[in-house]
């Protein structure tokens, strides 16, 4: 059965019955998909309707779990009963399986003699139309788990009766055959092994028994869950608002799928003036740093899922109210001297781009002026998607990328990436690729 906390599968069989000491044994097997513990009582049910435990200890199993008990049950302690039952009962889940009593003995010898003297008609017939229906295909249980998770295998278990070839078969999502074939014994496992999906699926076992007197079938659905994990996405980022005064909050606005990763307001020169964590909601507040002058500024949404990263920016343009042009006298004057003010493109003193504009299909010479430990190179598109990269080793001064062709005049970035006492940090600056 499958609950809202999870499934539950349970088996109940008479296992055998020993004449000589009276005690018939039956298997009882319940497997644990939830997260709270279960429960199992036996009970025997007489022949006047009274239920009566069976074995006075119940059985308890832990979540995400199989248990596998033999329990013992003596049929003369009770009134004359006709099948046992196990109850299974948690949080959520109230499940109760059958199985069959134990055999009894025949009447005394003289007993039987007068009633076959007097019904033989009547005993011929009832043994001949028992005898017919122990012959009839019957699948007493076919137990699958509900979920499983694509790439694992997985364990069906089943029990048959009666004359009959049975088989069983396995169709995936898609109505391709999976496996399948005959089945010599009428009770045991099956082991199914499900392939690796990105996606959900639902798979369809069905087992089927074909005899002279008859057919049985029963259908079962596996449904399995993703086992790949997606990559890091950026769908979209944007700020509001795109003009903003020093000390004014934007709003950075964004839908990414991520576990983590981080918002920063990047200057042209590769410095971080402010950092907020990723959050799920979408949405970020950045404040404008007090600059004395007006200057373009960067919004870099950086996010990773797993192995996976993925990082994307929009421009946000810092301004006084008074002009857009950057005050060259100020930044040289040194009137902030906790800033450090865009000089060239080598100001981020990490590494320069000798072209700030190149033609597509030249190359782009990219110079290192301060190497770091692991640090790659890459020109990457308004998407943040990579378009060429490559590892700059601790001796190399220049590293070239390769331009891509352009129809017309396309903004492109280079990208830093290095590993330093903090983690890993990026550095940027922009390119335009001219057809």
């Amino acid at each position: 059965m499958q609950t809202a906390a999870g499934g539950v599968s349970a088996f109940f069989a008479l296992e055998g019955f020993d004449r000589r000491r009276g005690v018939a044994t039956y298997a009882l097997r319940v497997i644990n998909r939830t997260k709270s513990a279960l429960v199992c009582r036996t009970w025997v049910l007489c022949n006047d309707g009274e239920a009566v435990l069976a074995y006075p200890a119940f059985f308890e199993v832990e979540p995400f779990s199989t248990s596998e008990t033999l329990v013992p049950l003596w049929p003369r302690d009770f009134a004359p009963f006709d099948r046992a039952v196990a109850e299974v009962v948690g949080n959520g889940v109230h499940c109760i399986v059958e199985a069959a009593a134990p055999p009894v003995r025949n009447l005394a010898r003289a007993r039987r003699t007068i009633a076959a003297a007097c019904l033989a008609a009547g005993a011929i017939a009832l043994t001949a139309t028992a005898g017919l229906r122990e012959a009839m295909p019957r699948i007493a249980a076919f137990a699958v788990p509900p979920e499983a998770l694509a790439g694992t295998t997985v364990q069906a278990e089943y029990s048959a009766f009666g004359a009959g070839r049975l088989s069983y078969l396995v169709t995936a999502p898609d109505g391709h055959r999976l496996q399948g074939g005959r089945l010599d014994d009428h009770s045991g496992a099956i082991f199914i092994s499900l392939p690796p999906a990105s996606q959900r699926g639902a798979y369809t076992l069905r087992m089927a028994m074909n005899g002279l007197l008859g057919n049985a079938s029963e259908t079962r659905v596996l449904n399995t869950l993703s086992s790949q994990q997606q990559d890091a996405r950026i769908d979209d980022i944007s700020v509001h608002p795109v003009v903003a005064k020093p000390g004014q909050s934007v709003d950075v606005a964004y839908s990414a799928a991520a576990d983590s990763g981080y918002v920063r307001l990047v200057g042209s020169d590769g410095s971080i003036w402010a950092q907020q964590p990723f959050s799920r909601t979408g949405e970020t507040r950045l404040v404008i740093p007090q600059v004395p002058d007006a200057r373009e500024m960067r919004v870099v949404l950086h996010v990773t899922k797993g192995s996976s990263t993925a990082q994307s920016m929009a421009g946000v343009l810092v301004t006084n109210g008074l002009n857009l042009a950057p005050q060259a006298g100020a930044a040289a004057a040194g009137d902030d001297p906790g800033m450090a003010p865009v000089t060239g493109s080598d100001a981020n003193g990490t590494f320069e781009v000798t072209e700030r504009t190149v033609r597509g299909g030249n190359p782009i010479s990219v110079r290192i002026l301060s190497p770091r430990n692991g640090m790659r190179i890459a020109l990457t598109d308004a998407q943040s998607h990579e378009v060429t990269g490559t590892d700059a080793g601790a001796d190399a001064d220049v590293v070239t990328l390769r331009a891509p062709s352009v129809l017309v005049s396309t903004q492109y970035t280079v990208v830093a990436t290095f590993t330093d006492g903090f983690g890993q940090e990026s550095i940027i600056h922009p390119v335009t690729i001219v057809p």
